[in-house]
């Protein structure tokens, strides 16, 4: 016993296997058109910029929700995951486009709310995207992508590279029908 207000009667803390997916592959991609973007957006008053689990420079959460060249990009992956894998109806929730500069980092964390989630990177770079718990990585390369399930621990380690990194990642959540 605790104290007088608490008891407990079994406590169990420890993994269990889960099933999970995680592609990763090539796209082509206008990657100026991002970059350019990403750029203006971090430079304006309205930016995210080391405020979340990016430690470097980062837009608002939606703003490539709307841009067509994107949803144009997001078309293909959402058309491959409803061809192989039995999801319910889901949307696009959030885009984000990002630079991680030269000594900067992504902390390690995961998107637990999300459906499923998905990174592009738009240039080549040093600092791959670590995903420890399945051993897997992705070295960041013009229209490198990854597709995975949201629960799944990523992150990167401080940049090395003289280059920043620039991408964009983005969330699908569960459209409810109520």
């Amino acid at each position: 016993m605790l104290n007088k207000t608490m008891f407990i009667s079994k406590e169990v803390n420890r993994k269990f296997n889960k099933e999970y997916f995680f592609l990763k592959g090539k796209i082509n991609i206008e990657s100026d058109y991002f970059i350019e973007k990403i750029k203006n957006s971090c430079s304006s008053d309205k930016n995210l910029n080391f405020k979340t689990n990016v430690k470097g420079l980062m837009t608002p959460w939606q703003f490539f929700s709307n841009d067509k060249k994107f949803l144009d990009v997001v078309k293909l992956f959402v058309n491959y995951i409803d061809d192989n894998y039995n999801n319910s109806n889901y949307h696009l929730d959030s885009a984000w486009g990002f630079e991680i500069r030269p000594h900067e980092k992504t902390i390690y964390h995961a998107h637990n709310e999300a459906k499923w989630c998905g990174v592009i990177y738009l240039n080549n770079c040093e600092q791959p995207l670590n995903f420890p718990e399945i051993k897997e990585h992705i070295k960041p390369e013009t229209g490198a992508f990854a597709l995975f399930s949201p629960f799944l621990i990523h992150g990167c380690e401080r940049n090395s590279d003289n280059n920043s990194k620039f991408g964009i990642s983005f969330n699908m959540y569960d459209t409810k029908s109520w």
